[in-house]
């Protein structure tokens, strides 16, 4: 292929990354620097945003989200897939975990709302038991309604995934470490955990991608402002572009770039670490 073909089809790539990454980074640099009349304020938006109590309130609630859901989600999910590798139906359960994946967003929260609302089903069981109700969206228990949330929606994903890595696993390395009668923690340790490392990283990486991801179904849920255990940075942001301050979305939003590379760089680099130790 000549050059002048290669462009033809490099070339709208770039524009469409251009229109739609490139000048509005550009933008958003300049909105970080600047205040409201356009003059160069150095990095005082960043003490500002890194100084402000709703942020820290945001980033910790998101780092708190993210440092349970997803180590609970990859634990419950490699049990699971683990579990299904001695069925005989495997394939067609595999499927059905997937459903919670593709149902809309929008039944998942009615679904659930039907369960947690101060009319749903849980309550009507306190109410004929002789309980009080509980507001479920309004009190510290909206924490674990996002985090049931999240594991109901994303756990058979990240099933199929450990069942694709299991199929990478030679069977007659079990079959040596059971006739050299390895236990079920040492055949785990020497043969599971090592081929599983690739498979365990990119569910890591997925699982983590997918945590940021849950805003969707806690703003339906809780809206604008919801329970201070819920407010999450997608939250402080989307209030930020609701009133217009583009100075502070614009810092929130590089100052989130910068920590997930930061996070994903470590990730990647413990991956290589662990695999260049076995």
């Amino acid at each position: 292929m000549s050059k002048s073909k290669a462009w033809f089809f490099i070339v709208p790539s770039l524009i469409g990354l251009s229109v739609f990454y490139f000048i509005p980074a550009l933008v958003s640099l300049f909105y970080a620097f600047t205040d409201v009349a356009g003059r160069f304020i150095w990095f005082n938006n960043f003490v500002e945003t890194l100084t402000s109590s709703v942020f820290l309130l945001a980033v910790r609630n998101t780092a708190l989200f993210i440092a349970i859901s997803v180590p609970l989600n990859m634990m419950i999910s490699f049990l699971l897939a683990s579990l299904l590798q001695k069925l005989r139906y495997k394939k067609a359960l595999a499927v059905l975990f997937m459903v919670p994946l593709v149902i809309p967003s929008g039944a998942t929260v009615f679904f659930w709302n039907s369960i947690f609302s101060d009319n749903g089903f849980f309550n009507r069981i306190l109410l004929q038991t002789g309980n009080e109700p509980v507001h479920w969206f309004y009190t510290s228990w909206a924490f674990y309604i996002v985090l049931i949330i999240f594991l109901f929606k994303h756990i058979g994903f990240n099933v199929v995934l450990f069942m694709a890595g299991y199929r990478f696993i030679p069977k007659e390395y079990y079959e040596i470490a059971k006739i050299e009668g390895a236990g079920i923690f040492t055949t785990f340790r020497e043969v599971t955990f090592i081929y599983m490392l690739p498979t365990t990283f990119t569910v890591l990486m997925m699982s983590m991608v997918n945590a940021f991801r849950v805003f969707r179904e806690i703003y339906l849920l809780f809206g604008q402002y919801p329970h201070s255990s819920v407010y999450l940075l997608q939250h402080f942001m989307n209030n930020q572009f609701l009133a217009a301050n583009m100075q502070r979305l614009s810092t929130a939003a590089f100052v989130l770039s910068f920590g997930v590379i930061m996070l994903v760089l470590g990730i990647f680099t413990t991956q290589r670490r662990i695999s260049d130790n076995f």
